[in-house]
């Protein structure tokens, strides 16, 4: 390769590093504006919630988002929910599974969601013989 060409491919690649890195260029902005929202979020939340650990959170989202270790989104938050019920035991864990994919009722400022999946199953021989 000549040095004409190796100039050529060196800014082609600079180029293309540059273009991947416009995303994020316009992150820092936006985690800014993200944690003045969540700081917000923190003003408003009733008196019996710990407004400290609700900014130290927020904090802490900040720093992990900067460094890249924060991921939002639906397919985060299927990982997240997966990882916690392959922590249960084997029946256990095939039955949290199908409840997190079912459709959530309630919410966070009501006291809670509510998921459930209903198994059936079947009865046992000495049960159905009475």
């Amino acid at each position: 390769m000549t040095s004409m060409h190796r100039g050529i491919r060196s800014q082609a690649l600079l180029l293309t590093g540059l273009l991947a890195a416009l995303p994020l260029l316009a992150q820092p902005a936006d985690l800014q504006q993200r944690y003045r929202h969540d700081m917000a979020q923190c003003k408003q939340a009733p008196r019996s919630h710990d407004m400290a650990a609700c900014q130290r959170e927020a904090g802490a989202a900040l720093a992990a988002a900067r460094h890249g270790h924060l991921e939002d989104g639906p397919a985060a938050y299927e990982r997240n929910a997966h990882e916690r019920c392959m922590a249960l035991p084997a029946p256990e864990r095939y039955e949290c599974v199908a409840r997190m994919r079912t459709p959530a009722t309630g919410s966070v400022a009501g006291g809670g969601l509510l998921r459930e999946a209903v198994t059936p199953v079947a009865p046992a021989a000495s049960a159905a013989v009475k």
